[in-house]
């Protein structure tokens, strides 16, 4: 008995066929009992039972039906002839070949038109040898419509569920991309500040006894980074609540190059000495290279400021046509560890991707490390 859903999916049987089989044997049979029947024939089994396995070999079903019209002759009766109909429409739904289906469906008419047409009248306005041959081909015809609607629904069910894979592939692009560039401004912002304190909280703790007047001035800076970070974090924070509005979330405006030198100030004051330089006519920057431009040298001053070990440093914005140049080299002596600006160069190549620009970055022949990044102004706008 297990193995009877196994046979019955492997011959495509369903529970309509059961019950269309079931259903036209009962009715041959009753209706071959009657007092006003013809004696019933066994044959017109052949048409009622092989519609169990109407959608496995439909040509073959069709052929029994043939035979079984042909044994029972005059005895065919209606459930035998709704059978048939059934194996022709089936032919047209499931037949491969069409050329195949046709060849049979047009021999099957012209056998039937021959065994019954003799000496029959019709009221129909066609001859009664042609009655079998527009019987059958429209039954085809029919079951040949619906397996082409079938088979256009699924196309439209396919490239439907093509279409949803397509936009929840772009929906989880989409959120990738979010999230590497909330990461990277998270990193931006807790790294250098990060940064700036750990330095500041080690100068404190060397002088605290001996110059307790500049352990107080590191503390000081280090509360004032401290500030500056919940700030940027309160900002992004409130940009990414749920429930977030333009009325309550706590925004600020995004950092830019007129930024630098408050972010210099700072850093000579953590102990790294940095010159800043502008070369060029400044021009108003687009608000993404305008950021973009402020995060590069913020991350290349925090790695100055972690790897250089207090060397010098300059700052270079250059303003050309169309383009701008940034350039953070120091003279430090201290090897970069490998993972010292891994995930800070990463979010660096990402931002000046991101409006054409390329960058570069590695030691220097001599001493220190160099940072030089090329950001097109044009193609931003």
């Amino acid at each position: 008995m297990p193995k009877l859903p196994a046979i019955a999916h492997r011959l495509q049987i369903r529970w309509i066929d059961i019950a269309l089989a079931i259903g036209l044997t009962v009715g041959a049979v009753i209706e071959g009992s009657g007092d006003s029947s013809l004696a019933f024939s066994p044959a017109v089994w052949l048409c009622t039972v092989p519609m169990l396995l109407r959608r496995r070999w439909p040509i073959s079903v069709l052929l029994l039906t043939f035979l079984g019209f042909s044994l029972a002759r005059n005895a065919a009766n209606f459930s035998a002839l709704i059978a048939g109909t059934v194996a022709v429409v089936s032919v047209g739904l499931y037949g491969r070949n069409q050329i195949l289906n046709w060849l049979v469906v047009l021999g099957g008419a012209g056998l039937i038109a021959l065994e019954f047409g003799h000496g029959s009248t019709s009221t129909l306005p066609i001859p009664a040898a042609a009655l079998p041959f527009a019987l059958l081909g429209a039954a085809y015809l029919a079951g040949r419509e619906v397996a082409t609607r079938q088979r256009q629904l699924n196309v439209e069910r396919d490239r439907a569920a093509q279409r949803e894979r397509e936009q929840e592939a772009a929906v989880k692009a989409a959120a990738e991309a979010e999230r590497r560039h909330i990461a990277r401004e998270l990193h931006d912002v807790v790294a250098h500040s990060v940064s700036v304190m750990v330095v500041q909280a080690g100068a404190a703790r060397k002088v605290m006894d001996e110059k307790p007047d500049a352990a107080r001035e590191s503390l000081l800076a280090v509360e004032a980074s401290g500030h500056e970070a919940m700030a940027e974090l309160r900002r992004l924070l409130g940009v990414l609540a749920e429930n977030g509005n333009n009325g309550s979330a706590p925004l600020a405006p995004q950092p830019g190059l007129a930024g630098l030198d408050t972010l210099v100030s700072r850093l000579n004051e953590a102990g790294l000495p940095v010159e800043l330089r502008r070369l060029g006519i400044p021009v108003a920057l687009p608000p993404g290279v305008d950021v973009a431009a402020y995060r590069i040298v913020q991350e290349a001053l925090t790695n100055a400021l972690k790897y250089a070990g207090g060397a010098r440093t300059e700052v270079l914005v250059h303003y050309l046509d169309g383009a701008l140049d940034l350039e953070v080299i120091d003279e430090g002596t201290i090897a970069t560890p490998a993972d010292g600006i891994g995930r800070g160069l990463v979010g660096m190549r990402e931002r000046v991707a991101l409006f054409g620009g390329t960058i570069e970055a590695g030691k220097r022949a001599g001493a220190g490390y160099a940072v030089k990044a090329h950001l097109p102004i044009e193609q931003a706008e």
